[in-house]
């Protein structure tokens, strides 16, 4: 006797093409930065900037998962408009996503009577302000270098020295 056997066919259409578009899906959104441009590696003489929120152009602070490491100070008398979404102490901020040493500011450190009441007072005058820092184009540490003032003109650094809470630095 003869035996018979139905043969299987795979069915053909779009659903066997669905795993190769998710993997080429997958592999885009890995070679790609959220930006938009490929992720080529970047020259090492060029400084890397904060890459996205427009934090050096006055800009809302950054809000992306991309960030790209600052090796170097930017150039003098750069401006940078922003919030103030951290105090690290009396005379350290960070702006947007830039951490600023306060210029001519000396504040004795977080954790002392006089440093915790100068980081008070700087949390006061600066929490959630807006501030406009002209950076000098040097660091320290991981901080830009500059000076910050307030929308009405009034230099941050000041407030505290005249108000007893750091002095000038004298370096």
């Amino acid at each position: 006797m003869l035996k018979v056997t139905k043969v299987r066919r795979r069915k053909k259409g779009f659903p066997f093409i669905l795993p190769i578009i998710g993997c080429a899906i997958l592999l885009w959104a890995i070679t790609m930065r959220p930006d938009g441009q490929s992720a080529a590696r970047q020259d090492a003489n060029t400084p890397n900037i904060l890459n996205g929120g427009g934090a050096w152009t006055g800009g809302s602070a950054w809000k992306g998962n991309h960030r790209v490491k600052q090796t170097t100070a930017v150039l003098p008398g750069a401006q940078l408009v922003d919030t103030v979404t951290r105090i690290r102490d009396g005379d350290t901020i960070v702006v947007g996503l830039v951490p600023i040493r306060i210029a001519n500011l000396d504040c004795a450190e977080r954790g002392s009577n006089t440093g915790d009441r100068a980081t008070r007072q700087i949390t006061e005058i600066v929490k959630d302000v807006q501030l406009r820092c002209t950076l000098e184009g040097r660091r320290s540490y991981d901080r830009e270098v500059g000076v910050c003032s307030l929308s009405d003109g009034r230099d941050v650094g000041e407030l505290l020295i005249t108000g007893g809470y750091c002095q000038r630095w004298q370096g």
